[in-house]
């Protein structure tokens, strides 16, 4: 459980978030599959995560924007993959890309989170580079 009892860590490689009433992945998927991925191949990646039932579920999906920016916090720290602080609460793994795309779409931009600076930005959905995202699910 985090310290604000805000997450809890389900052990199953799921967090509960309890003011969003959501899940979320534990790792992103920079950490589940070593590449970065552009929003179009992040969407083949939640297809697959959900057909293959990832950790027991099959409707993973990018977060809204306000599910993405709830997890960027001043007061928690976390390290990204090159091991520079992002402020992300520690119990999601530590080496994550730091970054998450989201679901809001303009033309052919979309939304990224970026915890290292709680910039949000909006690259090209072909975009490559260092770009990952962390899947989430609503709860009941």
């Amino acid at each position: 459980m985090s310290e604000n009892g805000r997450f809890i860590d389900n052990s199953n490689g799921t967090i509960t978030d309890t003011k969003m009433n959501v899940m979320w992945r534990k790792t992103d998927s920079f950490q589940d599959n070593k590449k970065w991925l552009n929003w179009f191949k992040g969407q083949d990646f939640v297809e697959i995560a959900n057909l293959e039932r990832i950790s027991g579920y099959e409707d993973w999906r990018f977060p809204t924007e306000e599910e993405a920016w709830s997890l960027f916090d001043l007061e928690k720290i976390n390290t990204d993959k090159y091991g520079d602080e992002i402020y992300l609460d520690p119990v999601f793994e530590p080496g994550s890309a730091g970054t998450t795309w989201t679901l809001e779409e303009k033309d052919s931009s979309a939304l990224i989170i970026q915890y290292e600076d709680g910039q949000k930005v909006w690259p090209s959905k072909y975009a490559n580079m260092n770009m990952a995202y962390r899947m989430v699910r609503k709860i009941s």
